[in-house]
């Protein structure tokens, strides 16, 4: 069964020149003349093996297969030494088994380290699900953890029998609590009433009630045969904030609002006389 881990549908191949000295491929030496394919590259898995296709976009015809063997993916997918975007292949012909050094140069950075991760992600696996198999098949898989996967031994390490045996006890030792010393489960409250209450003689831990508030006092009654007292006058400012017809008495003012006209002023009647009058 073939399980694909990256796809890329544009991809230039090119023609590379040998590799000088143990410096790496150095992708600045590839020439735009030197480029020969264009196309899609796959990564497959083919059970424990993995492969990287290069094939057609439209046909799928494959012009070339990298099968990278495990644990030696260094030797088949190197990356330049002078870009992260591009790396050189090694192809092999499946029937001669010859092979070739090609240049391939993705067109941005976040593919090529895509392409780098699904390689490196499938050697790291099945590296961890080898390791696993040894383990399990061992006679002694906590010292084959121990030696293989260090991190692992954990899990096979047994925890023995925790259970008591017959005849065996266990001795508890309980601090004892200091006298007036305030515990744990004292609350906020009771703790609030026993600092209040360490001036008046209250008891640790009891809450001290609180006198009420004073009432308010009435005025005394006016001793007998004096008057009463005036009552209080208005405040300045209440005063000052009256309107002016309030003052008056003409009442609050309104829309249209006109002085009534005064009342007139009748004459004050004559005093009574005994005296007749004749016209």
């Amino acid at each position: 069964m073939e399980q694909v881990l990256f796809v890329h549908r544009e991809l230039d191949v090119y023609r590379i020149p040998p590799r000088v000295g143990a410096g790496g491929w150095r992708s600045g030496e590839w020439r735009m003349s030197d480029k020969i394919f264009t196309g899609r590259v796959r990564v497959v898995a083919v059970g424990e093996a993995l492969e990287v296709r290069l094939e057609d976009p439209q046909s799928g015809e494959l012009f070339g297969v990298a099968p990278v063997p495990p644990g030696q993916a260094q030797l088949v997918v190197e990356q330049a030494s002078d870009s992260s975007r591009n790396f050189v292949l090694r192809l092999e012909d499946a029937a001669s088994k010859r092979h070739a050094f090609v240049g391939v140069s993705f067109a941005d950075r976040a593919t090529a380290f895509d392409f780098n991760v699904a390689i490196s992600d499938h050697q790291r696996q099945q590296r961890r699900t080898a390791e696993m198999q040894q383990i399990s098949s061992s006679a002694d898989p906590v010292a084959a953890a121990a030696s293989i996967l260090p991190e692992a031994a954990a899990l096979y390490r047994s925890t023995g029998d925790l259970s008591l045996k017959e005849g065996q006890t266990i001795k508890i030792t309980v601090k004892k609590k200091e006298q007036g010393a305030a515990t744990d489960g004292d609350s906020f409250l009771s703790r609030m009433g026993q600092g209040a209450g360490s001036g008046s003689g209250a008891a640790p831990g009891k809450l001290v009630a609180l006198a009420p508030p004073p009432a308010q006092l009435a005025a005394p009654a006016p001793a007998p045969g004096l008057l009463a007292p005036p009552p209080p006058a208005q405040p300045a400012a209440a005063a000052a904030a009256a309107p002016a017809d309030d003052l008056l008495g003409w009442g609050p003012p309104s829309s249209g609002h006109q002085p009534a006209a005064a009342a007139p002023v009748q004459a004050p009647a004559a005093p009574a006389s005994d005296w007749a009058t004749f016209d």
